[in-house]
């Protein structure tokens, strides 16, 4: 009963967070206008037509918009709240996974808000980006397999495969679910042909769904150009990629650490605990390696593309999209201060990787088979973000599942109540940040779009000659993408006579502005319509 007192609380929170930020707004946010009109499509038109800028296979996350657009009418509000209950739905079932990994309701409390307040994770479910509907898929698909790895009931299989599905059906990379299922199923079971069926069963089912979707989808419309599959992946390895390494385990880290500070505060051991006992000298090994790649790192930081410096986005105006006018900017002493302590969670929690899993990794922990999922996991989307030309920070996420699986201790541990005080200090601030600067990008988005609805409703002007921000070029599409910089934006834009930006631009003089209460930090900002100059000006 008092898992879902603990369930109810983080459900408040959440509507309340929601209720600061304000997520009402018809209009699109990142890629999502191409996620959107993708839905449009089959929800209004009955037609399953993706959008030309689709990489992924998108289909379950359609079928999700659809539900809501069938009941409350299609809208990009609609589609943002689809996208919130299933954040919502990722919570809990993150709350439920760390008390399937043994610890008690006040860790999986400070846990599962430490992934609702997750920078990324919270912005992103304001938008109606795949992230966080894969996320959720993801976390269900976890819960459920480590369920089944516990207690060896078929029921839990498939669930997990259920939601694995799902999962592959938001993005590609959701098969390695069962690709890991697989592996784990192999280490545990051997070869007998009970294990080869139980490991085999749930990957073939969902390759062959795979493929034969790729095909149909090839055959109905032709792939997207970005589409993602096993040619395209062979085609973004090469030498540049390998150089890169490095520099992606530093920056990779430096996130992953300050994402898991609370839980590094509420779990690392103290030196009365044996934090520098012989047995533990070479789970600081690890550490110290990967310490090396985020100095190399440090000057790349922070990297792209939803958070930057003291804010969430991105802000995909011409100005902001160039770096002028991008305002307000933290002093370079904060960013590396946020740097430094992201450099301290990531030792700490590659300590906690290495000594935890290697207790669950004990042939007589019962959690062996779970370690090695999550492990494999682990190996499994760390390398394709090691290799893939994109590599946004929204993609580290993604982590958060199969790191929890390995770094919580094997048993339940006594914490004190100041570690509980520390972890939610650290939360309240991450919470505070997460709230203001998400209200703020949804507020600058409003400004925008009245700014635009300005142009083209009041003074009757043809998008083609708008640069609206890559959202509502994306969304008009009135030219073919640019392959090349220049003074226009890279984004379907014809001409630019009209600019949507966020203050002063060469060439350009202001026809008038609409401004927007910003609350990171507190102030009134504005957005502004330019106009190019003429002779006659």
């Amino acid at each position: 009963m008092k898992d879902w007192l603990k369930i109810g609380l983080l459900t408040a929170i959440w509507l309340l967070a929601i209720l600061l930020v304000n997520p009402i707004g018809d209009f699109p946010l990142n890629d999502d206008f191409s996620y959107a009109r993708s839905t449009m499509n089959f929800s209004e038109g009955g037609s399953l037509r993706f959008d030309p800028w689709l990489s992924m296979t998108l289909l379950a996350q359609v079928l999700w918009g659809t539900a809501f657009c069938k009941l409350f009418g299609f809208s990009f509000t609609v589609l943002r709240c689809s996208t919130l209950v299933l954040g919502w739905l990722g919570i809990l079932a993150g709350y439920r996974l760390v008390r399937e990994l043994g610890q008690g309701r006040q860790v999986a409390f400070l846990l599962a808000a430490m992934l609702a307040f997750n920078p990324l994770f919270f912005s992103l479910s304001f938008t109606y980006m795949t992230d966080v509907p894969f996320f959720a898929f993801t976390m269900l698909s976890v819960l459920f397999y480590v369920r089944f790895f516990k207690e060896n009931q078929l029921r839990w299989m498939l669930l997990g495969s259920c939601f694995a599905m799902a999962a592959v059906f938001v993005r590609q990379l959701g098969l390695l679910l069962p690709l890991a299922f697989t592996v784990t199923i192999l280490v545990r079971g051997g070869l007998r042909p009970k294990a080869l069926l139980t490991a085999f069963v749930p990957l073939a089912i969902m390759l062959g769904l795979f493929f034969w979707y790729s095909d149909w989808l090839a055959h109905a419309q032709g792939l997207p150009e970005g589409y993602g599959n096993f040619k395209r992946l062979k085609g973004v390895i090469g030498w540049d990629t390998f150089n890169d390494i490095p520099l992606r385990i530093g920056v990779l880290s430096v996130y992953l650490g300050s994402f898991l500070l609370p839980l590094v505060a509420l779990v690392f051991p103290s030196l009365r605990n044996g934090l520098f006992a012989k047995n533990n000298g070479t789970a600081w090994l690890p550490s110290l390696i990967v310490g090396v790649a985020i100095i190399f790192a440090w000057p790349r930081l922070p990297w792209a593309n939803v958070l930057y410096n003291l804010g969430l986005g991105p802000k995909l105006l011409k100005d902001g999209y160039y770096f002028i006018n991008v305002q307000p900017i933290a002093p370079a002493w904060v960013v590396n201060l946020l740097i430094f302590s992201g450099f301290c969670g990531a030792m700490a929690a590659i300590y906690l990787l290495v000594k935890n899993g290697r207790e669950r990794f004990s042939a007589s922990n019962p959690q062996h088979a779970v370690a090695t999922f999550g492990l494999t996991c682990i190996l499994l989307y760390g390398g394709f973000l090691m290799l893939d030309v994109h590599c946004f920070d929204r993609y580290f996420i993604q982590m958060l599942p199969f790191l929890l699986v390995l770094i919580l201790p094997a048993g339940q541990q006594a914490i004190s109540p100041k570690r509980f005080w520390l972890a939610g200090a650290m939360l309240l601030l991450v919470a505070a940040f997460s709230i203001a600067a998400t209200h703020d990008y949804l507020a600058w988005n409003r400004a925008r779009w009245q700014a635009l609805d300005f142009l083209t409703e009041e003074k009757s002007i043809n998008p083609d000659r708008i640069d609206g921000g890559f959202e509502f070029n994306g969304w008009h599409r009135p030219t073919p993408i640019k392959d090349q910089n220049g003074p226009k934006s890279d984004w379907w834009v014809v001409d630019d006579e009209y600019v949507v930006a966020f203050g002063n631009m060469d060439g350009y003089k202001k026809m008038t502005g609409f401004p927007y209460t910003r609350w990171l930090p507190p102030g009134v900002d504005s957005v502004f319509v330019l106009k190019r100059w003429t002779v006659d000006d």
